[in-house]
């Protein structure tokens, strides 16, 4: 139970602390909403689950390898820079094929019919949809950074 306690609080750690995880969250909002609407299949739901768990374990990754760097190498140098340049690189390459996977499963004609559709006909539930944007762009900026 410990390790769940712990492995939970670094997450937490990562959500108050990095901006481009709260960014990633905001996007699995949408995402999941957006799948909810369009009733994905089973196969969607695993394609689309899978890229969301890759980068927010990721950005978890990044973030603990910068902190462990900072704290044992504090002055700047080439061979910290180059590790913690890779790190964020790799959530890069996993954010990139994810939006690569969100294309394929919501840009196509059926899925971009349904969800037109569905504005149409929930004009009430799209406009809270929209206004949803509003609380989670202060949660973006509104981190509580770790003092240095």
């Amino acid at each position: 139970m410990n390790s769940f306690r712990c492995a939970f609080r670094g997450v937490g750690y990562t959500i108050k602390n990095e901006a481009h995880m709260r960014v990633h969250l905001v996007f699995t909002y949408y995402v999941i909403v957006a799948g909810l609407i369009l009733h994905l299949r089973a196969a969607e739901w695993a394609a689309v689950l899978l890229c969301i768990g890759t980068v927010t374990a990721l950005e978890c990754l990044n973030t603990a390898l910068e902190r462990l760097c900072d704290e044992v190498h504090p002055e700047r140098a080439d061979g910290i820079r180059n590790a913690k340049d890779a790190a964020a690189g790799a959530v890069l390459c996993a954010a990139i094929a994810a939006a690569a996977v969100g294309c394929l499963v919501f840009l196509n004609r059926t899925s971009l019919a349904v969800m037109g559709t569905f504005f149409k006909e929930n004009t009430v539930l799209s406009v809270l949809l929209i206004l949803t944007l509003i609380p989670l762009i202060f949660f973006v900026r509104g981190g509580k950074r770790e003092k240095k």
